[in-house]
């Protein structure tokens, strides 16, 4: 499985597995800094039930052919489903310069 502690605890479960803690798995968050360009449009949130059969690209490509923040969201989650996500799924779609969040 990819994105997986020890190939079955969830990243973002990490922070909360007590019984991973031996193995490494620590509290320490993984940051990344992003400076926006002109071009960049949405940010995509999502739990491991999407990134698990959703690639980045596909999100890309959900942002580019649907209206707005929750048409994206819908049509992301509707892609992990039929892709046979079996995790739980949540999604949310930020709008840079709009208060459009869903």
């Amino acid at each position: 499985m990819d994105n997986r502690v020890a190939g079955g605890l969830a990243i973002t479960r990490a922070l909360g597995d007590h019984a991973y803690k031996s193995f490494g798995v620590t509290g320490q968050p993984y940051v990344v800094r992003h400076v926006l360009r002109p071009f960049d449009k949405y940010l995509v949130i999502a739990s491991d039930g999407v990134w698990d059969t959703v690639s980045d690209q596909q999100a890309i490509e959900m942002c580019k052919y649907n209206e707005n923040t929750k048409q994206i969201a819908q049509a992301i989650v509707k892609l992990a489903l039929e892709k046979g996500s079996t995790d739980n799924i949540a999604c949310m779609v930020l709008e840079f310069n709009s208060n459009n969040i869903f």
